[in-house]
């Protein structure tokens, strides 16, 4: 039986500690990943602020809490002192496949000062363990955690959740879980974490799971439509997974059922926007139709865009303007490997009626263009009008 009163707690998971931020697609120059780390943190304080502002009753951490289990000192103190801002409220902590319990990971040496000199407080609790437990809710008589942590990071193909899960009867339970959904489209096999379906999160009978691994927000509802699981997402946009608004769960759990309420912590968030040239002649044609794009994805000026042109692009449209939109935002990297010349190549010349480099470097790659290396050629052909017209080449025409 649910108690009355209800239990009211943050859910966040996956805030990634340490994960570089020059990387990946979006190339963040050195001083705005700087910035970028610096408001993680500002992310993470915010989350403890909101448990202190609305005096909730605890914390539940699903893991990957850091990005590597060899996190610097100096994140790890920053850490233990926004996580001792709660107290005495408990917080659940389940270790997951980046931070976890095993090898060199922060946790070891919980209750007890590590190789490092730190202690995590004792109102922290970590399920530094592969097999599943219980713990109590301090100060809730009939509440009860159960959960367990990852080892190492690498794949794990068990299904935790196949099996029922020995719990205290009666009151009321929650599971932390650090795993991989894996019916529908949510999982690649390959880097799966404990993998489980619905159905099996669903027949052990949990009043709430807390659920951590997967970057965007997502509530698993019973067949009767209530909420019974939950993944927060990522409190903090770092990548291209990451799209969207992110943040962290309030959830309220009590007699009839659970409440859910999404609350976005992080200021900007990133976009992916697509803009096609096809049929834009001139500057300002095309300048019109990137603004439009950006402005139908919501992106503001303190977001980070990730802009993707394609299509045709006509003859001698100047493209400066792009690099020129980045003053309009926090960060903008521009992606034209998919745009293509808007060539006729009937219209250029024989070899003999050439009276030009382009025409004639055009009029000797355009035989070998149906042969068996026809995808080359072209890629040749474009690299070199390129070259012609920009004096440069980059590698934006490879797969």
């Amino acid at each position: 039986m649910i108690m009355s009163s209800g239990l009211r707690f943050l859910q966040l998971s996956d805030v990634h500690f340490g994960a570089p931020l020059t990387g990946g697609k979006l190339r963040l120059g050195a001083s705005l990943a700087q910035k970028r780390g610096a408001e993680r943190r500002e992310v993470f304080a915010r989350a403890m602020d909101l448990v202190i502002d609305r005096e909730l009753d605890g914390v539940l951490l699903p893991g990957d809490l850091f990005d590597d289990e060899s996190i610097d000192t100096d994140t790890l103190h920053f850490v233990l002192h926004h996580l001792g801002r709660v107290a005495p409220r408990p917080v659940f902590i389940a270790p997951g496949n980046h931070d976890p319990y095993g090898g060199t990971s922060p946790y070891r040496g919980q209750g007890a000062a590590n190789a490092r000199g730190i202690s995590w407080p004792s109102h922290v609790r970590v399920f530094d363990h592969e097999e599943m437990r219980e713990l109590p809710w301090p100060g809730r008589e009939g509440i009860h955690v159960v959960g367990c942590g990852v080892p190492s990071n690498v794949p794990r193909q068990e299904r935790r959740l196949a099996q029922r899960i020995p719990r205290s009867e009666g009151g009321l339970s929650l599971l932390l879980f650090h795993g991989s959904r894996d019916d529908g489209r949510w999982l690649e096999s390959h880097k799966s974490t404990h993998p489980f379906s619905r159905d099996e999160l669903l027949a052990q009978q949990f009043d709430w799971v807390a659920l951590g691994h997967y970057h965007q927000q997502q509530t698993i509802l019973d067949d009767e439509g209530r909420a019974r699981a939950a993944y927060a997402g990522c409190p903090f946009a770092g990548g291209l997974d990451e799209l969207g608004a992110k943040g962290a769960l309030v959830v309220e759990v009590h007699e009839h059922g659970c409440e859910v309420e999404f609350v976005q912590l992080d200021q900007r968030r990133i976009h992916r926007v697509s803009c096609d040239l096809s049929g834009a002649s001139f500057r300002e044609a095309a300048v019109e139709r990137v603004v439009n794009a950006l402005e139908s994805a919501g992106a503001a000026s303190e977001d980070l865009v990730f802009l993707e042109v394609e299509g045709l692009r006509a003859k001698g449209l100047d493209l400066t303007f792009l690099q020129e939109m980045s003053e309009r935002f926090f960060h903008l990297r521009v992606d034209h490997s998919r745009l293509r010349p808007d060539l006729d190549l009937d219209l250029y010349p024989t070899l003999e009626d050439a009276t030009n480099t382009e025409e004639r470097f055009v009029a000797r790659l355009r035989p070998a263009l149906e042969g068996p290396e026809g995808d080359l050629v072209r890629r040749a052909l474009l690299y070199g009008l390129d070259a012609i017209e920009r004096g440069r080449i980059d590698t934006r025409y490879e797969a």
